[in-house]
């Protein structure tokens, strides 16, 4: 059976009795119809099950209220948790949130962007997939409200939202030192994501600062998913003089680390590991061999990403472009090993604590 015709405003029109202009002015609640054609009117609407058609609305209108997001894997947890950010923020506006996922390629970011700019999306809300972004300068997007959350790529004119990677970094290892590690590695990253770098950078300030040495061999990057973890883990254990100490790059490519470990390490070594991670979610203090964590400020950020993209679709252009950098705390996991050695670290620990408000099929 073939999907059954639509009706249109026009068989709602002459149902009702009326014109399409009547019809129209009471879908959008002028006020300025008399109730009872409005009751004429609303009963065709609800015989016909009649549905305004949005494509032709947004043709007329030229505005879609709809937003387009690429994120480099939906999988990744701290993705989806600015995504729920945003749609708290933007639904209750009317807009519509349309994701996509990069899959970490550049070439897919590029697809998804050209996907996005043809459904003419009112504005895009980007985390890049790498420091690659000649595709975001095109004429396609030049019209197009375009906001970078958590990465950004240099050169680019556009505004962006950030956490403050290297002092995060920074603080986590100084945590580990104080604690007494002194071998410490680095596990995980990309040389093409600004995160990655970012972290990297305070990790080797904290090590240069407390005049330890860094062994090159075990700054392991390879990439900042849960795969990469997993096989970068299993590598660096079967290196001569591994660290029993690291600190991970991210969320994702720590739960894969820890798969490694948990799954085909022995278990002196398994007693022996400690990490501190960038990056503190819901399920942070299952993860038994993290010490310290960055706790990125998911709900400023989504809130900051919002208010910015709001502000350029109602023509406001001041401060463009804007650069928000958001300074994260220190979450230190007491029942894994860390150690408090602040009221700041207590406290970020307080508010960081994992949020069971949620409903999980």
């Amino acid at each position: 059976m073939g999907k059954r015709e639509a009706a249109t405003i026009k068989d709602v029109a002459n149902l009702a009795g009326v014109s399409i202009a009547t019809v129209s002015r009471v879908l959008n609640n002028l006020g300025v119809v008399n109730p009872e054609t409005e009751r004429k009117v609303l009963s065709a609407v609800n015989m016909l099950h009649y549905q305004r058609n949005a494509v032709a609305r947004s043709l007329k209108l030229r505005v879609t209220k709809s937003i387009g997001i690429i994120v480099p894997e939906i999988s990744n947890t701290f993705f989806t948790e600015i995504v729920e950010q945003l749609e708290k923020l933007l639904g209750p506006l009317g807009y519509a949130l349309l994701l996509c996922s990069s899959e970490n390629s550049v070439h897919e970011e590029k697809r998804k962007l050209a996907f996005l700019l043809e459904r003419n999306v009112d504005a895009l809300l980007v985390i890049p997939v790498s420091d690659v972004g000649a595709h975001f300068t095109s004429p396609a997007i030049s019209n197009t409200p375009l906001v970078m959350l958590d990465r950004k790529i240099e050169g680019l004119c556009c505004d962006v939202v950030l956490t403050d990677n290297r002092k995060g970094a920074y603080d986590v290892t100084c945590a580990l030192i104080r604690e007494g590690k002194t071998n410490i590695g680095f596990l995980g990253g990309d040389n093409h994501v600004h995160t990655s770098v970012e972290r990297l950078h305070g990790f080797l300030d904290a090590m240069h600062a407390h005049q330890k040495e860094v062994d090159p061999n075990f700054i392991l990057l390879g990439g900042m998913t849960q795969k990469s973890g997993y096989t970068l883990m299993q590598k660096a254990l079967t290196m001569p003089k591994c660290p029993d100490t690291f600190f991970v790059v991210n969320d994702m490519v720590h739960i894969g680390a820890t798969s490694y470990l948990m799954s085909q390490a022995s278990r002196e070594v398994r007693s022996n590991m400690v990490f501190s991670t960038f990056d503190y979610l819901y399920y942070a203090p299952l993860l038994k061999f993290c010490h310290y964590a960055v706790a990125q400020p998911l709900v400023q950020m989504g809130e900051t990403a919002a208010q910015l993209l709001i502000r350029r679709l109602d023509g406001d252009l001041e401060g463009f472009p804007a650069t928000v950098v958001i300074e994260p705390t220190i979450c230190v996991l007491e029942d894994n090993g860390g150690v408090v050695t602040d009221e700041k670290s207590k406290v970020a620990f307080n508010e960081h604590s994992p949020q069971f408000n949620r409903v999980f099929s």
